[in-house]
């Protein structure tokens, strides 16, 4: 986004930005960041059980595992106004 903004090209009227993760200063940046919010700390609980149930059954069959996240919108995608 910093770059953009050097190059002036401006966000979201030519380039529309979305990040990931959510982080805190998402919503303080100059245009406010769309991004999607992570889980995270349902990731993290979610990794340890899953290591530890493969270290106690080595033989278990590969799985997928999903986690719910959100599209949080914000001012660089182009909204009106911030959520």
């Amino acid at each position: 986004m910093r770059t953009l903004i050097a190059l002036g090209i401006r966000i979201p009227q030519v380039t529309k930005v979305v990040g990931i993760d959510d982080v805190k200063y998402a919503s303080l940046l100059p245009i406010p960041l769309t991004t999607q919010h992570q889980p995270c700390l349902d990731l993290g609980r979610v990794a340890m059980s899953t290591m530890i149930d493969r270290l106690e059954n080595p033989d278990l069959p590969i799985r997928d595992i999903s986690l719910g996240c959100r599209l949080v919108v914000r001012k660089s995608c182009g909204a009106q106004s911030d959520s």
